[in-house]
């Protein structure tokens, strides 16, 4: 019998509780950040509200440092031994992370001196901003698409697939949307001073670098959306039987339809048709700028289905919960192309410095729960060669004492295997005793129907 401790199991729920309010927490600011940068870019200019707004905007940052600083001590605390063991170097890439995402906030806070002390603010440093952040996540995610295509290789498994081409695409979308917003971000005004409403609507030139970009933009950041929708309900089929009902697919096709929509050009024609004033122009663009993070909300769903089938101690749960957060704020943070419309204060930068984080979160997670599943198929085949390496097992699997003996040899071998992997790996696998016992038992069934089988063949 496996003893847990209540103490450690209470410390684990308290911290899942934590981390699911710190990131709901995080979910709320970064949206209230890209409306109030859509609400601020098509106000009528009134220069006394620019106070107020740098208030909401240092409120928005300390809310974001807070929450990174707690999110990764979260990530640090649970994932220690894999980190510790050496596995994909992720104790340096868990340096690196943080190291990135201190650089970001100080970045954020010299943005924030210089309004207070020059009513005015450099594009250069929002672009350094949006470049550091970016490519964190382009590294990120270009590691995790090469874990899946590996394991793909290994196990042709159409989920893992799925998830490396939306990995992939991902990274080619991180590149292109950082080039396209760099490239726009660099031709527009050195300084933004004081103002209400935008400052600076960007002239995209033809023949430009951002004008070569912006369509390859576009196609991935559909493309990575579809992909990811995809996958995800693939997985989903496998683990929620409520998938049947025409009901659940009737949600799952709406965030789906929501973000197509702006890109279908019979709607987009509709658009057009209207009166081409501020206020449909505002109207179009707020209600869109809600179509990833709903779809992230979706994608972070699915791991979240996942974990709750596992059980409570299991650290596979976990996992799929880091990974669950991770991708639910990988597609509300991966929204820099609303930065080209600079605003005073820069809103809208807080939420892009999350995207290198977001991405560590999906890697991590994944890659961890790839290795405690990993660990799961080979502790299972341990207890099949061990059970039917015993020698009295054909012999004597009539006996009750000897079944018990044999039972009791195979789960002694298998648990000091297990003892032996995850010392080396650092993750725990989530096969309990009773797991093991389970399944040693699914063995035992199988070796009596072959010696029946075998005796009924020997005495025809």
């Amino acid at each position: 019998m496996v003893y847990v401790d209540a103490s450690s199991k209470f410390s684990v729920t308290r911290n899942r509780r934590l981390i699911f309010l710190v990131v709901a927490v995080v979910v709320a600011t970064l949206v209230a950040d890209i409306t109030l940068l859509r609400i601020y870019s098509y106000s009528s200019s009134n220069p006394s509200l620019s106070e107020g707004r740098i208030v909401i905007f240092e409120i928005i940052v300390i809310v974001s440092i807070v929450a990174q600083y707690i999110i990764l001590e979260f990530v640090k605390s649970e994932s220690g031994e894999i980190r510790n063991k050496g596995q994909l170097h992720l104790k340096l890439i868990h340096r690196i992370v943080t190291i990135v995402q201190y650089v970001l906030a100080a970045t954020i806070v010299f943005i924030i001196l210089e309004m207070i002390l020059t009513s005015a603010y450099s594009t250069i440093a929002v672009t350094i901003a949006v470049g550091i952040s970016y490519s964190l996540s382009i590294a990120m995610l270009g590691l995790l698409a090469q874990r899946f295509y590996l394991w793909f290789k290994s196990n042709k498994n159409t989920v893992v697939l799925l998830y490396g081409l939306s990995s992939s695409i991902l990274a080619v979308n991180a590149t292109l949307t950082f080039g396209f917003v760099g490239a726009v971000l660099l031709n527009s005004l050195a300084y933004l001073h004081s103002f209400a409403g935008a400052a600076f609507s960007p002239f995209i030139a033809p023949g430009s670098l951002a004008d070569i970009l912006y369509s390859p933009y576009v196609i991935s950041t559909i493309l990575s959306f579809m992909i990811t929708w995809v996958a995800t309900i693939v997985m989903l089929r496998h683990y929620s039987p409520k998938l049947k009902k025409t009901k659940y697919w009737v949600v799952l096709i709406l965030p789906l339809v929501y973000f197509l929509l702006q890109y279908l050009q019979p709607f987009q024609d509709m658009v057009t048709s209207l009166p081409q004033t501020e206020y449909v122009f505002f109207t179009y663009t707020l209600i869109f700028t809600f179509s990833k993070p709903v779809g992230g909300i979706l994608f972070g769903i699915a791991f979240w289905v996942i974990a709750r089938t596992l059980g409570q101690t299991s650290p596979v749960r976990n996992y799929m919960i880091i990974s669950a957060y991770g991708l639910l704020l990988l597609f509300i943070s991966n929204q820099a192309v609303v930065l080209v419309n600079l605003t005073y204060p820069p809103f809208g930068l807080v939420t892009v410095s999350f995207m290198g984080l977001s991405s560590y979160l999906l890697l991590l997670g994944v890659y961890s729960s790839a290795i405690s599943v990993s660990e799961d198929s080979k502790l299972r085949q341990s207890i099949r060669q061990v059970a039917l390496r015993e020698p009295r097992l054909l012999d004597s699997i009539g006996t009750a004492q000897m079944e018990q003996a044999i039972r009791n040899r195979v789960l002694a071998v298998t648990k000091k295997t297990q003892e032996l992997m995850s010392e080396e790996t650092g993750v725990q696998s989530s096969l309990s005793e009773d797991d093991m016992k389970q399944y040693l038992e699914q063995v035992i069934r199988e070796v009596k129907t072959q010696k029946i089988s075998r005796t009924k063949d020997g005495s025809a």
